[in-house]
């Protein structure tokens, strides 16, 4: 005798397609999440070194602003501190007339002291600055510039020029040495390519800030000459008379690409030469 019946189930012996489903769900959306994260890591990884190869090229020209910016400020710390000295002086003596001590009282007029000596090769902060050599070699203090010179470089023939330019700054074979009757002519890069300054050989890019009165000098066969710099003036690449000898005057030509990282124009800076050491340094 053959018996059949119904077999019943509990809701949680009973199979539930579901569950099923949600499980596969859950593993489709881990899966998602997963991918995201990584598409997401990915995409600021990219734009990291994107912005990482924006800035890099622009932090030497950073650093040598920076630079130039805390020469100036030097520079400018003795003024500051006399002048503010020069306050603490005139509110010291009115406390001393106020109450008339006269015995203690700091005196108004400063006593007279022997004028120092003119000595181009000083640094903001009044420490000596020693030339690179002595042989021949350019010092700007204003600019930190402090870089060797090398000489008798042809500016026609760039295969010579910019391996010259690669180790300092080039002295025109067309002009006259220092110890001459006539210009001494120096060029040098104000950048190493479009956009980017090298702290090699980007001797002249803050040749820019230099302004009447500044002092340049110039180091050849242990002997300094001293100028001052009298102007500047912006030209056309084409303008090459200033590059032919000029006898007769000693003076210094500087000149660099104009502006920094181009060579759509050339900057140049006159000097005149104003003291000329015959003693050996």
């Amino acid at each position: 005798m053959k018996t059949s019946g119904i077999i019943y189930y509990h809701a949680w012996d009973a199979p539930s397609t579901h569950t099923s489903t949600t499980a596969k769900s859950k593993a489709k959306s881990r899966v998602s999440t997963r991918s995201t994260s990584w598409a997401t890591l990915l995409g600021l990884g990219m734009i990291a070194l994107a912005l990482g190869g924006l800035s890099g090229p622009l932090t030497p020209r950073l650093r040598l602003e920076a630079k130039y910016a805390l020469i100036s400020a030097q520079r400018a710390l003795p003024a500051y501190q006399a002048a503010i000295g020069a306050q603490i002086t005139a509110y010291t003596n009115s406390i001393y007339a106020r109450f008339d001590q006269r015995v203690a009282q700091i005196p108004t007029q400063p006593r007279p002291v022997a004028p120092a000596a003119f000595d181009p090769l000083k640094t903001p902060d009044g420490a000596s600055i020693d030339p690179i050599n002595k042989d021949f070699s350019l010092v700007i203090p204003k600019i930190g510039v402090n870089a060797a010179v090398i000489p008798a470089v042809n500016p026609t023939k760039p295969g010579e020029y910019l391996k010259a330019l690669e180790t300092g700054i080039a002295h025109s074979s067309l002009s006259y040495f220092p110890d001459e009757d006539g210009a001494v002519y120096l060029f040098s890069h104000s950048t190493n390519y479009d956009w980017f300054v090298g702290d090699l050989n980007a001797v002249f890019y803050l040749l820019k800030n230099l302004e009447e009165k500044d002092t340049v000098v110039l180091f050849y066969k242990n002997t300094s000459y001293t100028y001052t710099i009298t102007g500047k003036q912006i030209v056309k690449p084409t303008s090459v008379s200033y590059l032919a000898p000029q006898p007769g005057q000693k003076r210094l030509i500087l000149q660099t690409c104009w502006p920094p990282g181009s060579v759509t124009e050339r900057l140049l800076i006159f000097a005149d030469l104003v003291e000329e050491s015959n003693e050996t340094i």
